[in-house]
């Protein structure tokens, strides 16, 4: 509940636009640092570890920022906020195809994955109505006490998961180093050329998207949506992902990754450019089809990695998709900004067009080669 007043109160607390973007800074560097360590430590000392060790520096962060008058307590919260991302990176992921594989249920990961981002995404919508009531008529600090306690009962519920067992990296000395661990999710990618493919497509996609996610607000204004009706659109983009994520493993068995992922550019640059010539109400149609079709796409893509992946690198695997997806981000971001800054809806545009050449280029690349589905 906290992050829907987030910004309110934070800026009650003395933090001007101009610090809260150092924070950020500090939390993208952050994680972007630990990105692969982490991963690298989940696959080495256990999943769970991570997931646990992550917790407790999420409760620290709510704790501080509750706090928090002063800049450096804010920035010491994103410090822990990044390190808490980049634990859970790859982690959860990994520990849930590990416990269906232990049960020999893997087939059915995109189902599952889908339905923890359903059950997220519903969440997350719970808490952004009854945050903003409780703000409304309590004050901005029950939302993070709130938080916090519900954030201690997720740290003390953690040590209660049965980490699945899963192969270790095998040496010669039985010696395991930390870059034995990078060598080996490296060359995941290096012998796995059609993967990287698709892993490549799902990040420059989720890249692009994370710029709706951004701002929305600005184009909502420029089509004239009253700023009372903001949380509801924000709900609603949001809450069309969860029947992508429900039926994710039903249409991974309708058509093939090699089709599903040649086709998801295309449809995204249809998406981005509709909605920015649309320049109406109707921009909002689009962007729930992308909402839809994102819901659909990260299950599946996750899917592709994980039945292609071996156990020991599962989560330094995941990790160093995450971190190509987040220098995707920002070199995406330059090309949006640059556009955008003359006019939103040449920003929406202009991620179109990224989308279309890449799809265009993939196209003209394509190869013939069969993985396991």
């Amino acid at each position: 509940m906290a992050y829907v007043i987030e910004r309110l109160f934070w800026a009650q607390r003395g933090m001007t636009v101009a610090l809260v973007v150092s924070a950020e800074i500090i939390y993208a560097v952050t994680t972007i640092i630990l990105e692969v360590p982490s991963g690298i430590l989940a696959d080495k000392l256990g999943r769970k570890k991570l997931l646990i060790i992550g917790a407790f520096f999420s409760l620290a962060e709510m704790i501080i920022i509750f706090y928090a008058h002063n800049f450096f307590a804010f920035g010491l919260a994103v410090f822990l906020a990044g390190i808490k991302n980049a634990c859970a990176s790859g982690s959860m992921e990994a520990l849930i195809y590990d416990s269906l594989k232990e049960s020999k249920k893997e087939q059915g990961f995109e189902g599952v994955y889908g339905r923890v981002n359903a059950l997220d995404t519903a969440a997350a919508s719970i808490a952004a109505l009854s945050g903003g009531v409780l703000a409304h008529f309590i004050g901005l600090e029950i939302n993070y006490i709130i938080s916090i306690f519900s954030k201690a009962m997720v740290f003390v519920l953690l040590f209660f998961i049965k980490e699945p067992g899963y192969k270790a990296i095998k040496t010669e000395n039985d010696r395991i180093k930390l870059k034995d661990y990078l060598i080996e999710g490296s060359k995941f990618f290096k012998n796995s050329k059609i993967i990287l493919n698709y892993c490549m497509i799902g990040c420059i996609l989720s890249a692009c998207w994370n710029y709706v996610d951004e701002f929305w607000q600005l184009l909502a204004l420029e089509i004239n949506v009253p700023v009372f009706l903001f949380g509801a659109v924000s709900i609603g983009y949001s809450v069309f992902s969860i029947p992508g994520n429900l039926f994710a493993d039903k249409i991974k068995n309708l058509i093939s990754y090699e089709k599903f992922f040649m086709l998801s550019p295309f449809v995204y640059a249809l998406g981005f450019i509709l909605i920015g010539i649309s320049k109406s109400y109707w921009t909002f149609i689009p962007m729930t089809f992308l909402g839809i079709w994102k819901g659909i796409l990260e299950p599946i893509l996750k899917g592709c990695i994980h039945h292609n992946t071996d156990s020991s690198v599962r989560a330094t695997v995941e990790s160093f998709l995450s971190l190509i997806m987040r220098f995707f981000s920002i070199a995406v971001g330059l090309i949006f900004s640059f556009f955008a800054d003359k006019n939103i809806f040449f920003g929406y545009i202009s991620l179109g067009v990224i989308c279309l050449i890449y799809g265009l280029k993939n196209f003209s690349a394509k190869k013939q080669i069969k993985i396991k589905t």
